[in-house]
C-alpha cells in the first residue's frame, strides 16, 4: 500500500510537524497582534481623550471646540460622547462629532461598567460588543468596538465624562491578511515539504529498497546480490554490513550443504539403516537401508502402500518402547528384533540439546548371516564331536577289550579287530571330507578340466555298484540320451559326485527297487540325473540336504556309514564345474538329484 512506504510515512509527518507549527505560530500570532493592537489603540484613545478633555477644559467658545474635536477626531475614525453623572448628553452635538463612524446605543455606553470609572477620577477602557444604531433606519445589531472614558469638568459641567469610541475593522482587516500570509506560508511549507520528502526518497528510501530486494534474494537462498554503496553515512555502513553478511551466509550455506552432502552420502552408502527420531517418535531422517527394513515391517504387518510412509507415521511400535527408555534413562539400549525373518541387532542412542534429550538415533544391523554362520559353528562343532565321538568310543572300547583278553577266541579277536579297523577307516573319511569341503569352501579347490569320455566314466560307476546292488536284490541301470560323450571335466571330482549320489540311493533304496543314472544333453547343456524309487525324503528336509552333517533319518544313516557331508561336499564340485544341482523327492516313491552343467569346448584348470 502507499500509505506504508516510508517517504509516504515521512511526508505525512513532515506535513503534519509543518501545519501544527503554523498552527501554534498563527495563534500566537494572532493573539499577540489583538493584544498589541488593543493595547496601542486603547492609549492612543486614552492620550486622544486628556488632549480633548484638556481642549474643552480650556475653550469656553464652543463652536471653536467643536471645530477642534472634529479636526483631532476625523483621522482617527472616532466617535466622541459627553455623558453627566445622571446619565443624560451634556451636548447632543457633542455625541456625533465622526459622522463616518456607527453610532452605538448611548445607553449601553453609560451603563457600562468599566466606563463609568470616569465619575470618580479614573480612566476607563472597554472592548466589547455594544448595540449599533444604523443611521439609515436599519435594524439594530451587535459589532465590537473599542471604548476609553476620561473625567471631564469643563464649561460643560462639572462630574461629566468623556467617551471616545472606534471600530475594530483596521484590526479585523490586520488578521485578515496576516491569515492570509500565514495560508501562503502554508502553502509554500507544504511545497518545500514535498519536495524534500521525495528528496529523501531517493536518498533513503531508494536505498531501503535495494536492501528489500536482496534480502528477498537472500531469502531463497541467492547470495550473490550485492548492494551498492554509495554513501559513507549510516546507510552506506548498513550496505556495507548487508554485503558482509551475504557472503558470510553464502560461505556457511555452501559449509553447510557440502557438510549435508557429506552426512547424506555417508548415510546412503551405509549398509546399516539409520534412523534419526524426536522426542515422540516423529521420524527426522533415514537412509535408503532404514527405509527397506521400516518398509518390510508394514508389509509384515500387513499395512497398505499410502499407510508405508514411516516419515509420517513416526516409528514402529517395537521401536517406541525402546525410545521410551533412551529418553527416561538417557542410555543407549541395545536389543535384537526380527523383521520378515531376517535379524536387525538394533542400537539406540540419546541425542542432546542443551543437555536435554531433543531426540534418538537408531541403528539397525543385518545380522542374519552372522547369526546363522554363528549357529552354523555351534551345529559344526556338535556335529563333528558327536560324528567322532561314537568311533571312539567303540576304538577305545574293543581295544580294551581286546587288551583285557575279553575275547576267548582268535576269531573273536580277529572280528573286534575288524571293528576297530573298519570304525577308524570311517573316522579317516569323516575328517578327509571335513578337509576337502572347507577346502572347497575356502575356494581353494582345483579342477583339473580336460576332455573326457563321460560315457565311459558313468559306466565305471555303474560296474563299481554292480556287486553291491546284485547282493543287496537291487537294480542300477543306465541311460543315455545324448549325441556326444566326451565332454571336457575333471574326470575325478565328477567320479566323486556319481559315485556319492548312487551311493546314497544304494542305501536309501530297498530291496527290488531300482536306482538309475541318466544323461540328457540339450543344445549346450548336459543334465545328469541319479534317480532311485527308495524312501524319498520329507518336504521340510528338502532345503537343508546340501548342508553339512544334516541327515534326514540319522539312526538309519549312521547304521549304514554315512557322515553327513557329501551332499555338501557333490555341491561345491558341482558349482566349481560353474552348475547347478537340485533335488526334487517325494516320500515313499523315490529321490531325483539333477546336475545342469554347461558343455565345455576347452580344457584347463579352474581354481
Amino acid at each position: 500500500m502507499v500509505y506504508n512506504r516510508v517517504v509516504v510515512k515521512l511526508w505525512i509527518t513532515i506535513l503534519g510537524l509543518v501545519a501544527v507549527v503554523l498552527t501554534v505560530l498563527s495563534l500566537t500570532l494572532m493573539q499577540f497582534f489583538d493584544g498589541f493592537y488593543e493595547k496601542q489603540r486603547t492609549s492612543n484613545l486614552v492620550h486622544l481623550a486628556q488632549n480633548m478633555a484638556d481642549v474643552l477644559n480650556v475653550y469656553q467658545d464652543q463652536e471653536q471646540t467643536v471645530h477642534i474635536a472634529r479636526e483631532l477626531l476625523n483621522g482617527y475614525g472616532t466617535r466622541m460622547v459627553v455623558i453627566n453623572s445622571a446619565g443624560e448628553f451634556a451636548r447632543q452635538k457633542f455625541s456625533s462629532v465622526n459622522p463616518d463612524i456607527p453610532e452605538v446605543d448611548a445607553k449601553e455606553l453609560m451603563n457600562h461598567p468599566a466606563l463609568k470609572k470616569a465619575f470618580s477620577g479614573n480612566v476607563g477602557t472597554a472592548r466589547s460588543l455594544f448595540t449599533v444604531v444604523p443611521n439609515n433606519g436599519g435594524a439594530p445589531h451587535k459589532e465590537e468596538f473599542l471604548a476609553v472614558s476620561v473625567p471631564l469638568h469643563s464649561s460643560l459641567g462639572k462630574n461629566n465624562e468623556l467617551i471616545l469610541y472606534q471600530t475594530l475593522d483596521e484590526l479585523r482587516q490586520t488578521m485578515s491578511e496576516t491569515s492570509w500570509f500565514i495560508f501562503y506560508a502554508a502553502v509554500i511549507g507544504i511545497i518545500l515539504t514535498t519536495f524534500f520528502a521525495f528528496f529523501l526518497s531517493t536518498r533513503i528510501t531508494q536505498p531501503l529498497r535495494t536492501m528489500k530486494k536482496a534480502a528477498d534474494s537472500y531469502s531463497h537462498g541467492d547470495f550473490t546480490a550485492q548492494i551498492p554503496i554509495r554513501t559513507n553515512d549510516e546507510i552506506g555502513e548498513l550496505a556495507g554490513t548487508f554485503n558482509h553478511m551475504a557472503r558470510r551466509l553464502n560461505d556457511l550455506i555452501l559449509a553447510l550443504s557440502r557438510e549435508k552432502e557429506e552426512i547424506s552420502s555417508v548415510l546412503k552408502s551405509m549398509v546399516d539403516g539409520v534412523i534419526t527420531v524426536d522426542r515422540q517418535g516423529n521420524i527426522i531422517v533415514t537412509n535408503p537401508p532404514a527405509d527397506s527394513i521400516l518398509k518390510a515391517w508394514s508389509f509384515e504387518q500387513g499395512e497398505t502402500e499410502q499407510q508405508e510412509d514411516r516419515l509420517n507415521r513416526g516409528l514402529p511400535e517395537f521401536m517406541r518402547s525402546i525410545l521410551d527408555q533412551v529418553v527416561k534413562n538417557e542410555q543407549d539400549v541395545i536389543s535384537d528384533v526380527m523383521i520378515q525373518g531376517r535379524i536387525y541387532a538394533l542400537v539406540m542412542g540419546p541425542l542432546y540439546d542443551n543437555n536435554q534429550v531433543r531426540g534418538a538415533v537408531a541403528v539397525m544391523r543385518d545380522m542374519t548371516q552372522e547369526r546363522k554362520l554363528d549357529k552354523l559353528r555351534k551345529d559344526f562343532l556338535a556335529n563333528v564331536s558327536h560324528e567322532l565321538r561314537t568311533p571312539l568310543v567303540m576304538l577305545q572300547g574293543y581295544s580294551e577289550a581286546i587288551i583285557d583278553d575279553i575275547a576267548p577266541t582268535q576269531e573273536e579277536k580277529k572280528e573286534l579287530a575288524q571293528i576297530i579297523y573298519d570304525e577308524s577307516v570311517r573316522m579317516s573319511r569323516l575328517v578327509n571330507e571335513l578337509l576337502d569341503l572347507a577346502r572347497m569352501e575356502a575356494g581353494h579347490i582345483e579342477l583339473n578340466i580336460e576332455q573326457m569320455n563321460l560315457l565311459q566314466l558313468e559306466d565305471k560307476v555303474i560296474r563299481k555298484f554292480n556287486g553291491v546292488v546284485k547282493e543287496q536284490g537291487k537294480r542300477l541301470q543306465l541311460d543315455w540320451d545324448s549325441s556326444q560323450d566326451t565332454f571336457y571335466l575333471d574326470a575325478d571330482r565328477m567320479e566323486q559326485v556319481l559315485t556319492n549320489l548312487i551311493d546314497n540311493a544304494i542305501r536309501h533304496t530297498s530291496s527290488g527297487g531300482t536306482v538309475t543314472l541318466r544323461t540328457v544333453t540339450r543344445g549346450d547343456r548336459c543334465t545328469i540325473e541319479v534317480s532311485d524309487t527308495g524312501s524319498g525324503i520329507p518336504a521340510e528336509d528338502l532345503p537343508f540336504v546340501f548342508e553339512r552333517f544334516y541327515k534326514a533319518d540319522k539312526a538309519r544313516t549312521r547304521r549304514r556309514g554315512g557322515t553327513g557331508l557329501g551332499l555338501s561336499i557333490v555341491k561345491n564340485i558341482v558349482q566349481a564345474h560353474g552348475g547347478t544341482i537340485t533335488v526334487h523327492s517325494k516320500l515313499g516313491e523315490g529321490t531325483t538329484f539333477s546336475i545342469d552343467l554347461f558343455i565345455h569346448h576347452e580344457e584347463g584348470s579352474v581354481l
